[in-house]
């Protein structure tokens, strides 16, 4: 009972932790925060800190994680093949109470080197093409190229907000547009 007790208290510290980082590096922009303010944030001492993490950089490569498993944790219940529609549905709910932080995980993830967490969200795309629907548009392009633009054009969305200097609020926004082209290019 006891070591349950106390594992459950690491992994709400782990979490606590976590969660710390999101909102600073959301404030703050990720190059503007200490590890010295996410144990402060978090309630926990630098030593903590490095109890569970190794680095910032080993803090963010989990946070990514975080967000990728999450996204296919909530496409994949109960043995149902994941549709392309409720992957982006839940991308749009992650990202909308950190979009700078999302947006810097993202292209963090595709530009390092080896295979990233996003290709696991890329594979899983191409894959539901194959499968059915976008009949016209596979004329013309390939699976790949299908994925590359649902995923180019959710995150242009995304990028237009940063520009146009608009409010992340509405999350049912951007989730509507990127359905309607997903249904679009589907049918």
């Amino acid at each position: 009972m006891e070591q349950t007790r106390r594992l459950r208290k690491k992994e709400q510290t782990h979490l606590a932790i976590m969660h710390s980082a999101k909102v600073l590096f959301e404030q703050h922009g990720i190059n503007n925060v200490t590890i010295e303010q996410i144990a402060e944030g978090a309630d926990v001492s630098r030593s903590t800190f490095f109890s569970h993490f190794d680095s910032v950089d080993t803090l963010l490569s989990e946070i990514a994680a975080q967000e990728i498993d999450d996204i296919f944790s909530v496409v994949e219940k109960d043995g149902e093949e994941p549709s392309i529609e409720a992957v982006f549905a839940q991308l749009t709910a992650d990202t909308y109470p950190y979009p700078y932080l999302m947006g810097e995980l993202f292209m963090r993830s595709i530009i390092a080197p080896g295979k990233s967490a996003v290709a696991r969200v890329d594979e899983l795309l191409q894959a539901q093409i194959e499968k059915g629907g976008y009949a016209k548009m596979r004329e013309e392009f390939s699976a790949k190229d299908i994925s590359a633009f649902i995923f180019g054009a959710y995150f242009g969305l995304i990028f237009q907000k940063f520009m146009n200097g608009e409010a992340f609020e509405n999350p049912d926004e951007t989730n509507d547009r990127i359905q309607k082209l997903i249904k679009f290019y589907k049918n």
